[in-house]
């Protein structure tokens, strides 16, 4: 029987910081088997863990939204990063980050000792969401939805930028921990993720601006209609104004689309290089691990070979998707200047037509002045996103050439 004594409850199993231990399990989390830094932590011995549920280690602290999360992801073919809190078998606990990724026949669970800021603000997350649950009994996907709009409120697009940048600073404050210099792949691909947020930031504030002026058009066909045939000109002005915003609104949302997918890659790219690097790593230590009953050597050595390979492979595709995204990005920022450009020549017409109606009638160049204000928005938001362009391919270079 388990012991879960105040006193076991409250303390934590220790492991070292250079410690990474794993389990495979089968498609229902059955766990078929781990290394023996896996059961020493677990407290169970063999006989007592192998072809149980995993949730035999589960903690009644962990909230069920992040296993929603998990499972959802996994069923689904591709691999997913939590924190989570396990329970050893005499009732202390452990914290790791486990990345989990599909096998043949099942799943394979990765996991490392958290260290990094980001592991203080998540354990506050688990456990506010964790009262929330025992509170309202959201379902789990419910739950999980709470939990990504948290997420979002820090400052993550959606969990997979979240489980990237967890990956990744859990790593780094891992080589600080272990003296260990900072994997420069991973340090640039921070930085790419640093350059895709401003790239993002910038493409929301031409969206932003072409928001705020979409009422220029009819104010101008207004202001026409009112001067008569004198406003012929204006007229004609804001006709073609109207045909560059339609075509920019068509453009704007292929053009936020496609910032996105840039940023998506790359936080997908920076996962898939972590979990690679994790796993060399790992593979490396199990082959140097004396035989135990948790494990056949041989097949293990080979499941995890081959998934160290798979995952190198799929980091390496991961950068030269990140550079197709980037040219088809440049290409939308392409058709944006070209439109902006449109804008200015009818700007300045409207200027020059401003400047031989009647004076009295202020409003109009106000107006054109809001045209101006908008076509420098956009102009000056596609000169930032063209510098974090710039920045994300000389990384992407920098990572190839460490490759």
């Amino acid at each position: 029987m388990t012991d879960t004594s105040t006193s076991n409850t409250t303390n934590e199993v220790p492991f070292s910081f250079d410690e990474l231990f794993f389990s495979r399990t089968n498609d229902k989390g059955i766990i078929l088997s781990g290394n023996s830094v896996f059961q020493r932590v677990s407290i169970y011995p063999w006989n007592e863990i192998l072809n149980k549920p995993h949730k035999i280690i589960r903690h009644p602290d962990m909230p069920r939204a992040v296993f929603w999360l998990l499972w959802d992801t996994i069923k689904s073919g591709h691999p997913v990063g939590a924190y989570v809190k396990n329970r050893a078998k005499d009732g202390r606990h452990y914290w790791v980050f486990a990345i989990v990724t599909p096998i043949e026949g099942g799943f394979l669970s990765v996991r490392l000792k958290p260290s990094s800021s980001l592991f203080k603000t998540v354990k506050n997350e688990y456990k506010a969401l964790r009262k929330t649950e025992n509170s309202d009994h959201p379902t789990p996907e419910e739950s999980a939805n709470t939990l990504l709009s948290r997420l979002q409120k820090l400052g993550y697009r959606d969990y997979n930028a979240f489980m990237a940048s967890a990956l990744s600073h859990e790593i780094i404050a891992r080589e600080q921990q272990l003296k260990k210099p900072e994997d420069p792949s991973i340090t640039n691909f921070n930085k790419l993720v640093e350059s895709a947020q401003h790239l993002l930031d910038h493409t929301k504030q031409i969206s932003q601006a072409y928001e705020g002026h979409r009422h220029v058009p009819l104010n101008l066909r207004v202001h026409a209609a009112q001067l008569g045939e004198t406003g012929a000109a204006i007229g004609v002005i804001s006709s073609n104004y109207t045909t560059i915003a339609t075509e920019l609104q068509e453009k704007m949302t292929s053009f936020m689309a496609s910032g996105t997918h840039v940023a998506e890659t790359i936080d997908n790219g920076l996962f898939l290089a972590a979990t690679a690097k994790i796993q060399r790593e790992v593979a490396s230590v199990f082959k140097q691990e004396p035989p135990n009953e948790g494990a056949s050597q041989e097949k293990e050595m080979i499941n995890l070979e081959q998934q160290q390979q798979a995952y190198s492979h799929k980091a390496a595709q991961g950068l030269k998707e990140i550079s197709v995204k980037i040219s088809q990005f440049k290409e939308a920022c392409l058709e944006m200047r070209k439109l902006t450009a449109s804008l200015e020549v009818t700007r300045v017409m409207g200027k020059i037509q401003c400047a031989s109606l009647d004076a009295s009638n202020s409003s109009l160049p106000n107006l054109i002045n809001d045209l101006g204000q908008f076509q420098e928005a956009i102009s000056d938001g596609l000169k930032l996103i063209d510098q974090a362009n710039k920045a994300i391919e000389y990384n992407i270079d920098y990572i190839l050439e460490l490759s």
